[in-house]
């Protein structure tokens, strides 16, 4: 069996940002069942990835994920 891909949230530290990745976590942990590793980050970062792939990037699109939006690209990709 494959070992599963590990679920990341980054965040900024200095933006505070730990509130908003506390609550992502527990709702993808809900929704999907995977627990996510928060990183401390700076620089605005509010970024979520699954294995070596990205799911949201607050750097790109310059804002933070819609309730949902995050737990359903990861719904999507776990099938």
């Amino acid at each position: 069996m494959a070992p599963m891909s590990e679920l990341v949230i980054e965040y900024c530290v200095v933006c505070n940002y730990y509130p908003r990745a506390v609550n992502l976590a527990e709702s993808l942990e809900k929704r999907c069942g995977i627990g996510a590793k928060l990183v401390k980050s700076q620089g605005g970062a509010f970024e979520v990835s699954w294995g070596n792939g990205l799911l949201f990037s607050k750097k790109k699109l310059g804002r933070f994920p819609v309730p949902g939006e995050v737990e359903e690209v990861l719904a999507r990709l776990l099938g």
